[in-house]
Parts: structure tokens; sequence; C-alpha cells
């Protein structure tokens, strides 16, 4: 809840592509919040509905990017499932967002 004028920043991950059937259904990448991401256009949709304006949305692929290279077990899970030559990189990202309640 926020009061007018008030602002709101948080980093979730989010979707840049629909993810293959097999990642959606892993266990893993459910508790892992990678399977109830949402693409980042439904992101902001959702954000938009909520009333809030002054709506930033910043993709930062390299976090997920990284996490793949120190080979977390989530993300080295995810790249298995995926098709071959993908990347987490390619499907997930840490979106940072920012918004303001209008006043």
């Amino acid at each position: 809840m926020l009061k007018p004028g008030g602002r709101v920043a948080v980093s979730d991950l989010a979707l840049l592509r629909p993810l293959p059937a097999a990642v959606r259904e892993m266990v893993e990448a459910l508790v892992g919040c990678v399977a109830g991401a949402v693409l980042i256009d439904e992101t902001e949709a959702m954000i938009r509905a909520a009333g809030l304006s002054d709506i930033k949305l910043t993709s930062k692929r390299e976090y997920v990017k990284a996490m793949a290279d120190w080979e977390d077990p989530l993300y080295r899970r995810v790249a298995q499932a995926l098709p071959a030559g993908a990347s987490a990189s390619d499907y997930i990202t840490s979106l940072d967002i920012s918004a303001m309640k209008p006043r």
C-alpha cells in the first residue's frame, strides 16, 4: 500500500520469452521462482492495473548469466531442460522495477 506520491522499487525474476513446458513443470524451477515468473510485458501490465505510474523496468540479464556461470544448481537444472544451444539468460532476467502512485 502506497500513499499518493509514494514510490516502490523491487527486483524480481521475469521472463524474456515463455519457458518451455519442461522447465515450467520442474519443482526446482517453481521453488526457485523461475517457473512462476511472468513475461516483462505482463509485469508492466500488472503494475499499470494496480494504478501505478512512472514505471521503469530495467532488465539485468547478466544476473542470470552469472548464476549459470557460477554453476548454481537451479540454473544448471534449468539449462539442462532447455532446447539445445539455449541458455537460461535467453529466457530469464532479473528485472529492476520502480513505479509511483500518482498524487
